[in-house]
């Protein structure tokens, strides 16, 4: 099969042209979008204006890029339904435990950022913490989606992977500078049409060439590369297992590690992206309380339901495409199966609506991260900077992000594991503290410290500690590798491990709280200017029948 082989797909330069032009229109929007910014509101949360169709649109074109399409049905073909908690369940989990739990409390606090809340709510030190952590997270997403974006060009083209994604670095770069959240929210309901359209028109064209829904569904036999347990969703019992494969466990692990690593997949980006900048970024541009809640919560659910669709894509093209090269399985799937199977106009549809999910995704983490640094960075160490001062400070980290992503692209270029580790990195070390922010009163500056510290530190001591036995769980097991194939070995590792440091980061947190009390008193939780923040009513669907959001809608 000639389009699997990465030299380029007959028709691209027709492809390049149709992208190109889409490109275009994304930087006029952008340019429109930047007359719009006056404010550092209007830059980082559109001014808190979107309602409730935007908002959801937002919240939805936040996640839905490279790992949801691309890396999602690469794994879907590798690992079936085991492969995809991480995302779209673990993704769609995260936005409905934020509306339930978390938005009305977010939205009220009026936080431009994150870092926020960390550094109201626990003091300078933490806030620099959590602003570390957070732009560390961002770039590693921001990286993932750049290796999805440089994947088409290759594929389509021919071109050396890096060409790829400098171009995608260069257009996010001048997107992102110019309209910022006013641009991406302009945009997110063109490109999620875009995206949703085309992975409608493969499925109906896919699911025939299966044999039908039956087949798609069918448990009867493993129909994906490592003869796991076609939809399983938790680890295969001994029991159910294949004798033929002896497929029990999650991914193969038994036992704890089994356990262990399922619960990774759900939280890494179930709970670790509760904190995430580009979420909070979404929500609080919401204009009011309710429409933050049953945005997020709308999204979750239609987020499940889109997401699953390049679950299935994945697993039909394993039915069509058994003898898959594995480094084309990775990231290309769903670019084979449109080059194979749609018409010209629309494999150029299909093109611009993965590039539009993906721009859409990278454009949110980058300027998530810019604004911490720009506006946090410059705030903390400078209370009375100018909003002017700020606001050119963050258009001129975009470009700083963007290339630090780059570098992450060009070393890494597996979307999937690239972006849930990007996740992983808050799980372990800022989710214990956040939650603790708005529901304990007795978490302080110190605890938070110390459950940031102990997280990331158990997580890696307890990675070196499962590296051997995933060594040896990934070792003859790939199509055409010979011995270890280290870099499943490696994100194997990482993922049991992150237990450890969720674990870790709770007790520290606990127990350093309540030994420091007296040093260390406890801070009330504050919003943007500093004045108690009412936890109360923070169950999200208690919006329907509260005025609150109205209230604060009309005194801003």
């Amino acid at each position: 099969m000639e389009q699997a082989t990465g030299t380029g797909y007959e028709y691209g330069t027709i492809v390049l042209i149709g992208l190109g032009a889409y490109m275009v229109i994304l930087l006029g929007i952008g340019w429109w979008a930047s007359k719009r910014v006056v404010s550092e509101s209007d830059y980082l949360v559109a001014g808190r204006r979107l309602g409730l169709v935007l908002s959801t649109g937002a919240l939805i074109a936040t996640w839905y890029g490279a790992g949801t399409t691309m890396g999602a049905a690469g794994a879907a073909f590798t690992f079936g339904n085991q492969g995809v908690l991480f995302d779209p369940y673990g993704a769609a989990l995260c936005l409905i435990v934020v509306g339930l739990v978390f938005a009305r409390l977010v939205r009220r606090g009026r936080y431009l950022t994150m870092v926020d809340l960390f550094g109201l709510r626990y003091g300078k030190h933490m806030g620099l913490a959590a602003g570390f952590a957070i732009v560390i997270a961002e770039m590693g997403w921001v990286g993932a989606l750049l290796v999805g974006f440089g994947t088409i060009i290759e594929f389509f083209t021919g071109l050396p992977l890096g060409w790829g994604i400098g171009l995608g670095t260069v257009v996010l770069v001048i997107y992102t500078y110019l309209g910022g959240m006013w641009a991406l929210t302009l945009t997110d309901a063109l490109q999620m049409a875009i995206i949703i359209l085309s992975m409608v028109v493969m499925l109906l064209i896919a699911v025939p060439l299966a044999g039908g829904w039956d087949a798609v569904f069918d448990t009867s036999a493993a129909n994906n590369m490592l003869n796991l347990n076609q939809w399983d969703f938790f680890p295969t019992s001994a029991a159910n297992a294949d004798p033929e494969y002896g497929n029990a466990g999650f991914l193969y692990y038994t036992g704890h590690m089994g356990w262990f690593y399922w619960a990774a997949a759900l939280m890494a980006i179930g709970f670790g992206s509760i904190t995430a900048q580009d979420l909070a970024q979404r929500m609080l541009s919401a204009r009011d309380e309710r429409t933050s809640v049953w945005s997020c919560i709308i999204a979750g659910v239609l987020y499940l339901v889109l997401g699953l669709v390049p679950v299935i894509l994945g697993m039909i093209a394993f039915k069509l495409y058994p003898d898959l090269g594995f480094e084309d399985v990775k990231n290309k799937v769903l670019l084979i199966m449109a080059a194979e199977h749609l018409p010209l106009i629309g494999v150029v549809l299909f093109v611009c609506g993965l590039v539009a999910a993906l721009m859409s995704s990278a454009a949110a983490a980058i300027l998530a991260a810019a604004s911490i640094i720009g506006y946090n960075g410059m705030t903390t160490f400078n209370p009375e900077v100018s909003d002017k001062t700020t606001l050119f400070v963050t258009r001129l980290c975009v470009p700083i992000i963007t290339a630090a992503a780059l570098v992450l692209a060009l070393r890494f270029e597996t979307i999937y594991n690239l972006m849930v580790v990007a996740w992983t990195v808050l799980l372990v070390g800022l989710f214990a503290p956040y939650v603790a922010a708005f529901f304990w009163k007795k978490a302080n500056g110190m605890g938070a410290l110390a459950a940031f510290i102990a997280g990331f530190a158990v997580w890696i001591f307890a990675y070196y500690l499962y590296l051997p036995a995933t060594m040896a769980a990934n070792t003859d097991v790939v199509p055409g590798v010979e011995g270890v194939y280290f870099d499943w070995a490696m994100w194997d590792a990482l993922y049991i491990a992150s237990i450890w440091g969720l674990l870790a980061s709770i007790v520290c947190l606990v127990v350093f709280s309540l030994l420091t009390q007296r040093i260390d008193p406890p801070q009330p939780i504050v919003d943007i200017d500093r004045q108690p923040l009412d936890t109360g009513d923070w169950f999200g669907p208690a919006a329907l029948t509260g005025d609150r959001g109205e209230v604060e809608a009309a005194a801003e």
